[in-house]
């Protein structure tokens, strides 16, 4: 064998070339990483999702009125019973 070619005929399974979309380097699938946006990326250019895509943000807060009614006294409005005849 001559110099240089101990390693381009060697098979590897599932190792087609792949472009990366960020760098254009080219490089086999098995080396590139998915990043969140669905780019193939060689790993220096792979960043993480950024915690600002996802901002929290403050619930409104939910006010009811009263459910009782504004009566001082219960007695005062109670109906008197009903005698029968």
């Amino acid at each position: 064998m001559g110099r240089g070619y101990k390693h381009i005929n060697r098979f590897v399974p599932n190792a087609s070339k792949s472009v990366c979309d960020l760098t254009g380097f080219e490089r086999t699938t098995a080396d590139l990483e998915r990043r969140w946006e669905g780019w193939m990326v060689v790993p220096e250019a792979w960043n993480p999702r950024q915690p600002q895509d996802f901002p929290v943000t403050a619930k409104k807060q939910q006010v009811f009125k009263d459910a009782r009614s504004e009566q001082s006294n219960p007695l005062e409005t109670a109906q008197t019973p009903v005698t029968p005849i």
